[in-house]
């Protein structure tokens, strides 16, 4: 037996007062305008191009602990696709398929391509990695070099007074400097100045005379310093100086996890709402219709009460019911109202404006039962979802933690260096004695001045100076470093504990998930055998009906069987679709599924 694997509406309908009975319909909307969605996959251009009967490849063999699909003996239908047949009776029974406030038919992949754009939780997701990204440069900074400079200008005047013994009655100097520091990555300093300075002294000729003249005296002095500091206990070593790139770096990382979650969540609750709207929008269409057959019947009835083949009792019954399938049908139509809120919620639409706030869905999935190998699903959950990477990144991050709080228990001990070349140029004074013209200081003799004129037996550097310095804190008791390297051990132990329990809850989830996967194939099947039975019921009761062997009663009574089984075989596929979705999600699988990256966005 072949079971159609369809969401289809089950109705007996009459098409006159005294036609036969109609047989029973499969409902399903639009495969005109659907795109192929195979298993509840990736709708794309290379989907929407396929044909409806587009042969599928044959199943690989299955696992050992494989789920096996249900057996069906017909090729993978789609969600309801509407025969011609059907087209010809919902215009002969004049059935309104749209609803009843502004709407838009939408197909999945423009669904998911509104989403991305617009979805808060993908805004926010992709703004924390932009931030993320930008604390990565800011810890960067501090390996910066950086440069000082400054210019600093005097002016004495210091006139001799009475018998005051002088050796300047003024001076005047300009100085400047320019300096680059830069942190090292093993956590000490290196810092570079050279300092230049013109100094011009008023100096008397005779300091013990007060009424001697004076001559101005210039120097000019170069001393560039270079100087080093660096720990040598607490604060060394690269992997300690560089932890806050580290962290910032693992931090975006963490941001690219939780932004993947978040679009992979937003894709999962995106697609199911979908498929809840596609529920509501072909229930609705089921339930209008099946409110046209009730009133189709009514009519039959009151012609034979006219005729007086039956009593007027039996169209008040009927009456009834058609006043309960217009209620049922109101209630459709408010189911749709809410899945389209909610779906156009997820999709981030702003309602303030005048768009359209219901949706028609045009895609039409394929709905064919596939088999799934729990342990390849729980191996691709477990090294694609996104919360593993997320813990697993928190472990990586407890781990700087611990390193840092271990190293700042070591004492301080630091070093520094200091070297300092100098040259400088001074005036020399005409010597009447020996026939020294003297000489003018200037800024090439202060460089020269740096080295000596005997390298072999003066060294290189005339004038120089070194230095060094060692120095030691030590916290004897240390009970601060030592309880913060504690509670870093503790965080780490906790953080591995946290990532065997996600593993586990994650696990867990993928087991139920592909059984959900079987189950809702099995009711699938199920109900579809159901929905069989149930149009041979009507059929057979609007049959006897023809006769006078049934009742009204007993027809509408076959109906509502025949409604209740058309929307429990709606309502099995669109679960084995978010069913499907939702595996697709802890398996990681879901963003390329339906054609999304890792930041959501449509490619």
């Amino acid at each position: 037996m072949t079971v159609p694997l369809q969401a289809p509406l089950c109705l007996s309908v009459l098409l006159a007062a005294q036609g036969p009975a109609v047989a029973p319909l499969w409902l399903a909307p639009k495969a005109q305008s659907a795109e192929k969605t195979p298993s509840g996959g990736a709708p794309g251009p290379e989907a929407e191009a396929k044909n409806a009967g587009a042969p599928t490849q044959a199943p690989p063999p299955p696992a050992p602990n494989a789920t096996p699909p249900p057996s069906t003996d017909g090729a993978a239908p789609t969600v309801g696709r509407k025969s011609p047949h059907v087209q010809k009776l919902l215009a002969d029974l004049e059935v309104d398929e749209t609803p009843p406030f502004p709407s838009e038919e939408l197909a999945l992949s423009e669904v998911l391509e509104r989403a991305a754009k617009a979805n808060p939780d993908l805004v926010m997701g992709r703004l924390d990695v932009e931030i993320s990204e930008a604390r990565v440069l800011a810890a960067l900074g501090a390996y910066d070099v950086i440069l000082t400079a400054g210019f600093t200008a005097s002016l004495q005047e210091q006139p001799q007074r009475g018998s005051q013994f002088t050796v300047s009655r003024g001076s005047r100097t300009l100085s400047g400097f320019v300096g680059f520091s830069r942190k090292l990555e093993t956590g000490g300093n290196i810092s570079l100045r050279i300092d230049a300075s013109r100094n011009q002294t008023d100096q008397p000729l005779n300091f013990f005379s007060p009424t001697s003249p004076s001559v101005t005296i210039n120097s000019y002095r170069l001393a560039p310093t270079l100087t080093l500091t660096h720990p040598l206990l607490k604060g060394a070593g690269i992997r300690v100086n560089r932890a806050d790139i580290d962290r910032a770096r693992i931090a975006t990382s963490t941001a690219e996890a939780a932004r993947q979650l978040a679009a992979e969540n937003t894709a999962r609750d995106v697609i199911s709402a979908y498929w809840d709207v596609l529920f509501a929008q072909r229930n609705l269409v089921n339930k209008r219709l099946s409110l046209e057959t009730a009133r189709r019947q009514l009519e039959r009835t009151r012609i034979q009460v006219a005729a007086g083949r039956l009593a007027p009792v039996d169209a008040k019954a009927v009456e009834q019911q058609v006043a309960a399938k217009e209620s049922e049908a109101l209630v459709a139509e408010q189911t749709l109202l809410d899945a389209s809120l909610t779906l156009r919620t997820l999709m981030g639409q702003d309602f303030s404006t005048k768009a359209p706030y219901g949706v028609v869905p045009s895609t039409d999935p394929v709905v064919e039962p596939i088999r799934v190998d729990v342990d390849a699903e729980i191996r691709k959950a477990l090294e694609n979802n996104a919360q593993v990477r997320q813990l697993e990144l928190a472990i990586a991050s407890r781990r700087i933690d611990e390193l840092v709080a271990a190293n700042q228990r070591l004492p301080q001990l630091d070093f520094q260096a200091t070297f300092t070349p100098q040259g400088r140029s001074v005036d020399t004074l005409p010597d009447s004695s020996t026939g020294d013209p003297g000489s003018r200081g200037n800024w090439a003799e202060a460089f020269r001045n740096f080295f000596n004129d005997d390298v072999r037996n003066d060294g290189v550097l005339a004038d120089w100076m070194i230095s060094g310095s060692l120095n030691l804190t030590w916290d004897i008791q240390n009970r601060v470093a030592k309880g913060n390297h504690e509670a870093a051990l503790g965080e780490l132990r906790k953080a591995r504990e946290n990532l065997k329990k996600i593993r586990q809850t994650i696990a867990t989830s993928v087991i139920r998930a592909a059984y959900n996967v079987r189950t809702a194939a099995e009711r699938m099947r199920s109900s579809d055998i159901s929905l069989e039975l149930a149009l041979q019921n009507l059929e057979t009761e609007q049959a006897r009906f023809e006769v006078g062997r049934s009742t009204n009663y007993d027809v509408m009574q076959r109906l509502d069987e025949a409604d209740a089984a058309a929307a429990a075989a709606l309502q099995a596929q669109i679960d084995y679709l978010k069913a499907l979705v939702q595996l697709k999600a802890l398996t990681g699988e879901i963003l390329p599924a339906f054609g999304l990256d890792p930041a959501g966005r449509v490619p």
